[in-house]
């Protein structure tokens, strides 16, 4: 929430309950570029369009959905799981080392 804030004090235009639906694509010297993404509100229905300079695929564990929108034939890259987060005292690990039990 405070990344969104600060977006928005900055001049960012913050979303809620939006979807990518697909990407937008330019040819800039013989190369596809993406330049914008097709979004819907999954609140009223509405479709729209966006386009940016540049577009950053920072989805998380929807990462793979995103990129198999660009090119389908593409191996997957990202293997979601789930998890619970702990917090232990200091002696059962080092400053700069994490404990992971699978």
């Amino acid at each position: 929430l405070s990344i969104a804030m600060t977006a928005a004090r900055e001049g960012a235009t913050i979303a809620n309950y939006i979807s990518v639906t697909g990407l937008l694509k330019t040819d800039v010297d013989g190369q596809e570029k993406i330049c914008g993404v097709k979004l819907r509100d999954n609140v009223t229905g509405e479709e729209f369009e966006v386009k940016a300079k540049s577009v950053v695929n920072a989805t998380g564990p929807f990462t793979d959905s995103i990129r198999l929108m660009d090119e389908q034939d593409r191996p997957k890259i990202c293997q979601p799981s789930a998890g619970v987060h702990i917090v232990l005292p200091d002696y059962y690990s080092p400053n700069a080392m994490g404990l992971l039990d699978p």
